[in-house]
């Protein structure tokens, strides 16, 4: 019987131990199958731009994929933050760029911190070490995501129940499918954003629809910052221009280097621009370089929503144009004052070609530029002084080339007369006076002034005609016109070198007889008239043209007279008669102008006197050799008329005496003689 019993035993414990194995193996899977699994899926939807590249879960509750505290993400160090300070401990955190396999070195657009990867903590007080983490990469752009990273940080929460946890994560084109430990029958999945690239939310989004095992969850976005294409009209920008590109978005300064995308020298460029709250505003200013000649500097353009629709065209707040000044008449290297609509002052540069360069409005100090839209077409209003003028064109474009000027008849033009001599005694300037083609003049007065302001309708860069007036004579002279003034140049070689006057005088004198004659002789007293032309020589150099070298030809009528037999014996003898007598004299002479209207006059007469009627050569000599110096001071009253008195010996004349009376006939005797004259009269200048 025991025999038989053994086997049985045998055979029992196998089976026991059989089932025991299978027990062991299939209780696990037995045990997975009864604990509860769900996929809740998140539509990531971002109100603009590209959907998140990477992504990272948040859960309060450690999981099987949530292995990570959401500490470890966070950077070191960053805006708003004390180095002291613990990054769980902070409640606006900068994740670390080894999030999306960068590296601290890599740049990126912050915009003053405003597009920085910033994560919120859903509650007060609670610390990052907390959380649990888990994050995946998108796929489809896992290749590329490290150079344009989007990383959302999403907060998963049950609304009943315990934290969730993660058993997968998976991102594929903005949709997120999690696997999470919990039966989601009976429990409501919530999502929201605590930050990233992307504004963090204030409130959790629940499920919208799903099945026992599955909810799905759409999640609206919004990123910090978002690229937009932007348009600055009539201006290509180039990799050049960057470093001296500057932006400001909502008062925010963007940095040119990190926030702007490739130049490659169109009107259009990419930037990053940060979210705005109710009002967006983007102002670019691209400073104009030496040499350049820019159309437009600053420009500028708003929004009332969070981003612009569209391709963002700024507007101009700063235009430049060239103002090309008329030839000649604008003096180089002044520009005129220049104002736009509403009264904005224009900042004028001279160029080396001549023209002028404006920007309008005029930068000021720094915080004080106006930026104001001055799109074209707008007035611009020019204006010069001295004197005061104002003209108008209408800017069409920037950059575009204006060439207006006041009417041809009311241009004015400068004059300096410093190297002028106008107050040389005999050679004073008093006026200048401009001849016009149609036979008209106009005369400027330049004795006590520097400087003219000639009126010149319709100059040019033809010369002026000109003539001077004053004491001398002038021919006509060209002046040239340079630079807005005109150019007399040297104008005392338009003076003449060669006048003519005629001077007639009248007055008297007495001849004094000497060389052993009678003493009883008396002193005889003669009327005479004096006229002589001259031709006068004056230098045109101001340093000697005060003297005047004159050649005078011309003769006197008068008296003269003899003593006769007749008058022998008495006491004083008388002349017999006085008859009529003439002189012809050529004099060389010299004028020196003393002060105006007065100049003296020095001459030296040679020539010949004989009575007019041929019967009274018997009681004189037929032709005597003269000298007669004289000395004369003359009173301008005009340039062509002054008065004259002149004073005058006549030197070797002989006077006739009848000394005997031999039988009946008398004898005479020729004695020389002295005459002292002085003359009254007029000079007329021709």
């Amino acid at each position: 019987m025991q025999l038989s019993r053994a086997p049985r035993l045998r055979r029992s414990r196998a089976w026991v131990v059989a089932a025991v194995l299978l027990a062991a193996l299939l209780l696990p899977a037995l045990a997975r199958a009864a604990k509860p699994y769900g996929v809740v899926t998140v539509d990531l939807r971002p109100e603009v731009g590209e959907v998140p590249t990477h992504l990272c879960v948040v859960s309060q509750g450690e999981g099987p994929r949530t292995r990570q505290h959401l500490s470890e993400l966070l950077s070191s160090s960053g805006p708003g933050r004390d180095d002291a300070q613990e990054p769980a401990a902070a409640t606006e955190l900068i994740l670390d760029p080894a999030t999306w396999g960068g590296s601290a070195e890599d740049v990126a657009c912050e915009a003053g911190g405003a597009c920085l990867p910033r994560i919120e903590l859903p509650l007060a007080g609670q610390q990052a070490d907390d959380l649990w983490v888990a994050c995946t990469s998108d796929s489809l752009v896992a290749d590329r995501s490290a150079r344009d990273p989007r990383v959302l940080v999403m907060m998963l929460e049950h609304l009943e129940g315990s934290p969730p946890q993660l058993e997968s994560l998976k991102l594929t084109g903005g949709v997120v499918t999690i696997g999470v430990q919990a039966d989601l029958s009976r429990i409501v999945v919530t999502a929201r954003s605590l930050g990233g690239h992307y504004d963090a939310h204030t409130r959790a989004f629940r499920a919208e629809e799903g099945s026992d095992r599955s909810e799905l969850v759409v999640l609206p976005l919004a990123p910090r910052c978002h690229g937009v294409e932007v348009e600055l009209p009539g201006v290509r920008l180039r990799e050049s221009d960057r470093d001296r590109l500057r932006l400001r978005a909502h008062e925010v300064e963007l940095d040119a280097q990190t926030c702007v995308g490739p130049l490659r020298g169109s009107a259009r460029m990419r930037v990053e621009l940060p979210r705005a709250e109710g009002f967006g505003r983007l102002e670019v200013e691209l400073p104009p370089i030496a040499g350049e000649t820019p159309t437009a500097t600053r420009f500028a353009a708003s929004w009332d929503t969070a981003w612009p629709e569209g391709e963002l065209r700024l507007n101009p707040h700063q235009l430049a144009f060239i103002w090309a000044p008329p030839a000649c008449v604008w003096a180089t290297g002044t520009c005129p004052v220049a104002n736009i609509e509403g009264g904005l002052s224009c900042e004028a540069t001279p160029l080396d070609d001549g023209t002028c360069q404006y920007l309008c409005p005029a930068g000021g100090d720094e915080g004080e530029d106006e930026w104001v839209d001055v799109s074209p077409p707008v007035a611009v209003s020019f204006r010069k002084a001295d004197p005061g003028q104002r003209w108008t064109e209408i800017l069409q474009r920037p950059g575009q080339t204006l060439s207006s000027y006041v009417e041809s008849d009311q241009i004015y033009l400068g004059a300096t007369l410093d190297g002028w001599s106008r107050r040389v005694p005999g050679s004073r300037i008093t006026h200048v006076e401009l001849l016009d083609n149609d036979g008209s003049s106009r005369k400027y007065a330049v004795e006590d002034v520097d400087e003219l302001r000639i009126l010149a309708a319709g100059a040019s860069c033809d010369p002026l005609r000109y003539r001077l007036v004053g004491d001398r004579r002038y021919l006509e002279g060209s002046a040239e016109i340079r630079d807005g003034a005109v150019e007399f140049g040297e104008v005392h070689k338009t003076a003449r070198l060669l006048t003519f006057n005629v001077m007639l005088a009248q007055g008297g004198g007495s001849a004094v007889v000497y060389g052993g004659a009678p003493d009883e002789l008396a002193r005889q007293v003669y009327f005479m008239a004096i006229g002589q032309l001259a031709a006068n020589f004056r230098p045109r150099d101001p340093r000697y043209a005060r003297v005047a070298y004159e050649l005078r030809l011309g003769g006197t009528l008068g008296q003269w007279g003899y003593f006769g037999a007749g008058s022998i014996g008495e006491d004083p003898r008388q002349l017999a008669a006085k008859i009529a007598w003439a002189r012809l004299l050529i004099e060389p002479a010299v004028i020196v102008d003393v002060v105006p209207p007065l100049a003296l006059g020095f001459g030296v007469g040679v020539g010949g006197s004989w009575p007019i009627n041929p019967g009274d050569i018997a009681h004189t000599s037929r032709f005597n050799w003269i000298i007669s110096p004289s000395l004369d001071a003359r009173f301008a009253l005009r340039r062509w008329v002054a008065l004259v008195v002149q004073g005058r010996l006549m030197l070797r004349e002989r006077t006739a005496v009848a000394v005997d009376i031999v039988g009946n006939e008398p004898r005479s005797e020729l004695f020389a003689n002295l005459s002292l004259v002085g003359l009254y009269g007029v000079q007329f200048s021709f």
